[in-house]
């Protein structure tokens, strides 16, 4: 999981574990019970201004929901939950630069990564932000894959806390021994860092350090960390804080 980092995930979410080595309106389903800030009516417009060379691989978004839509390669964007009027369709794959009309949170798109903030869900649509805080629908269909926060973190290759361009951890994240703000602290090691996450508690999620990330030769290198954690030797748990005022404050990994 050393491999070069294609592109530094601002806010939070990084295509690979290479670290340290380069630079880097139908009614609501009523099974959604999450509260979030949705944004106000006023963003719910259909003229998107996005400019190429302002899309990052994480983007600025006003809330992080309550969950993310992960589309299909090609996939419609909509204007209404009935998906009567659709605003546009996309092929990730197009060199036409058409995709860069709309920013999803992680957008990656020659990666296949376009990854939308759902706010809510309705019997027929997700309702995602798109262009950090415009409200737009997706089609509620298996080849649109929902996932939950929880799910989007442990599923991933690893996590570390939100790192600089310097690979710094910043701001300078604890790692406690319970989930709490007061609980104490734990010394991680001076090495660069990747801790595969066990469990999502609210706003904390349980870590356990890779100590197999520093090897040169990495036996377990490419696979999921929940593959081979249970192989290091008592290694070093406790509890980081993921999110604080609907910010991201770590890294996630989606491939080896």
């Amino acid at each position: 999981m050393k491999q070069t980092i294609l592109i530094l995930l601002t806010s939070t979410l990084l295509l690979s574990c290479g670290q340290g080595k380069s630079n880097r309106s139908d009614s609501l389903d009523t099974t959604v019970k999450q509260t979030v800030n949705t944004p106000t009516a006023t963003t719910e417009v259909s003229t998107l201004t996005v400019q190429e060379n302002n899309l990052q691989y994480s983007n600025d978004v006003s809330t992080l929901g309550i969950g993310l839509i992960i589309p299909p390669s090609q996939f419609d964007v909509f204007n209404d939950s009935l998906l009567t009027d659709k605003l546009t369709s996309k092929d990730m794959y197009s060199e036409d630069g058409s995709n860069s009309t709309i920013s999803s949170l992680f957008y990656k798109p020659d990666y296949g990564i376009m990854h939308f903030i759902c706010v809510a869900q309705t019997a027929k649509a997700y309702k995602v932000l798109v262009n950090n805080s415009q409200l737009k629908y997706l089609p509620k269909i298996n080849s649109y894959e929902f996932k939950t926060w929880d799910q989007y973190i442990l599923e991933s290759f690893g996590i570390r806390r939100l790192t600089s361009y310097t690979d710094e951890p910043t701001p300078k994240l604890l790692l406690r021994q319970d989930p709490n703000d007061n609980a104490k602290t734990l010394t991680i090691p001076n090495e660069l860092e990747m801790f595969c996450p066990i469990e999502v508690k609210g706003d904390w999620v349980k870590v356990k350090y890779d100590c197999f990330y520093n090897e040169d030769n990495n036996p377990h290198e490419g696979m999921p960390c929940q593959t081979y954690i249970d192989k290091c030797k008592n290694p070093l748990t406790g509890w980081l804080k993921w999110r604080q005022d609907n910010k991201l404050l770590i890294d996630i990994f989606l491939m080896p």
